[in-house]
């Protein structure tokens, strides 16, 4: 199958994939940089458990209010399962089942 083609945008909006690694990137930055300082030559892969590298319930806390605050994207607190935080993938699929299209 080939590659997805996405919609033409207009001038100055995102595609889907580009809001996606935005969102991702950010993620990234705030957690690695900021929550669980470590350098950048050392971030896990995506996939990688948080909670082995550093993640707790106060720093989870932190990181729904930045992906508040920051990305604009409310996660309910009842939605909050080990399987949607415990990866950066999984926190960012969590972040796209939220944001308005």
């Amino acid at each position: 199958m080939g590659p997805e083609l996405e919609k033409e945008q207009p001038p100055g909006e995102l595609t889907m994939n580009q809001v996606a690694t935005r969102t991702r990137e950010q993620v990234r930055s705030y957690l690695f940089g900021t929550l669980i300082p470590t350098a950048k030559e050392s971030w896990p892969a995506d996939s990688a458990d948080l909670f082995e590298h550093g993640m707790d319930s106060l720093r989870l806390m932190q990181m729904l209010v930045f992906i508040e605050q920051e990305v604009g994207v409310n996660l309910p607190d009842h939605e909050v399962t080990p399987e949607r935080i415990g990866s950066v993938d999984s926190i960012v699929e969590w972040i796209g089942q939220h944001q308005k299209r």
